[in-house]
């Protein structure tokens, strides 16, 4: 009996206890509130977010640099609604105001400050832009 070798009963026990939490470790890391997985949600919430905001200032600086161009007359040197809508749609063409768009954001406001803003998974960012082309970002809502 002493010739034979293997893995005594008591040994394959604790080698399962030691697996079994390391698993229950790796699966509250990756799941909950300050998993993993919720971590990259957030992170790409405000990856768009941010993508939007430099958007806007894109648009903003364009409308700006066209006040200083000689050739530009009139409203579209003018930072309104309507100009900084068109600015922010041609600087980038994943964000626009139709609903099909692959980021859709809505500039409300007849006057200054303009508010744009754009749910990104249930959640509102919005930014005020002034007629100087001063913009400021909001705490997101839910």
């Amino acid at each position: 009996m002493k010739d034979q070798k293997g893995i005594t009963l008591i040994a394959l026990v604790i080698t399962i206890i030691v697996l079994l939490i390391l698993a229950g470790v790796s699966i509250a890391m990756l799941t909950g509130d300050n998993g993993i997985l919720t971590k990259a949600g957030t992170a790409s919430q405000k990856s768009i977010a941010g993508e939007v905001e430099e958007a806007i200032k894109l648009g903003v600086a364009d409308i700006v640099a066209n006040e200083k161009d000689p050739t530009y007359t009139g409203k579209e040197n003018e930072i309104n609604a309507t100009t900084l809508e068109s600015a922010i749609k041609r600087n980038n063409s994943n964000i626009d105001t139709a609903e099909g768009a692959k980021i859709k954001i809505t500039i409300t406001g007849e006057s200054t400050p303009w508010t744009v803003s754009t749910t990104i998974s249930g959640v509102v960012y919005e930014w005020t832009v002034t007629s100087g082309g001063v913009i400021k970002q909001t705490q997101p809502t839910t």
